[in-house]
């Protein structure tokens, strides 16, 4: 039964997948980044309840704002990111969050929605439920997955450092 598991298709599109380059850009790559700095940042103590809190605030939003946009036969999902609007407003509120963390969280978020919209589009549709996940991380380098994190990371710490160097402390969360 093992065997049959493991030689099946859906194993082989899995794998099929796993070795894109599209995939190993836009998906394995940030994520097994995004879980290593968040297991060092838990493994210090780093990570806040009142973090834990706002990013989990912040997911149903971006799950309820993100859109299928159909077009050409295919459809692509625009995820809009709370959490990287909330590391702003923290920033804007005096509150320090390490660049390294909001990049890894925005990450597991967008990750997060990514993943549930697909799933959900693939029940709606009729897809096969062993290969729901096939588009996410599609647009490799051009993906959300890798920019806006990237993105939530460079502002966070340009933020943290025009604050610093005006001589303004910043609170730890």
């Amino acid at each position: 039964m093992f065997e049959e598991l493991l030689t099946g298709t859906s194993v082989r599109t899995l794998v099929y997948w796993l070795h894109e380059p599209e995939t190993r850009l836009a998906v394995i790559a940030p994520g097994l980044l995004s879980l290593a700095i968040l297991g060092f940042y838990v493994r210090r103590g780093g990570i806040s309840d009142r973090l834990q809190l706002v990013w989990m605030l912040a997911l149903p939003v971006s799950f309820y704002c993100a859109q299928w946009q159909d077009g050409d036969g295919m459809g692509a999902l625009y995820i809009y990111s709370a959490f990287s609007i909330a590391c702003v407003l923290l920033l804007f509120m005096r509150i320090y969050v390490s660049p390294a963390l909001a990049f890894s969280l925005t990450f597991l978020s967008l990750w997060w929605v990514d993943v549930t919209h697909a799933l959900r589009r693939a029940l709606e549709f009729g897809v096969p439920s062993d290969q729901f996940y096939l588009g996410v991380g599609g647009a490799g380098a051009q993906d959300a997955l890798v920019l806006v994190p990237l993105l939530t990371a460079a502002t966070v710490a340009y933020a943290a450092h025009r604050i610093r160097s005006r001589g303004e402390r910043l609170a730890e969360i």
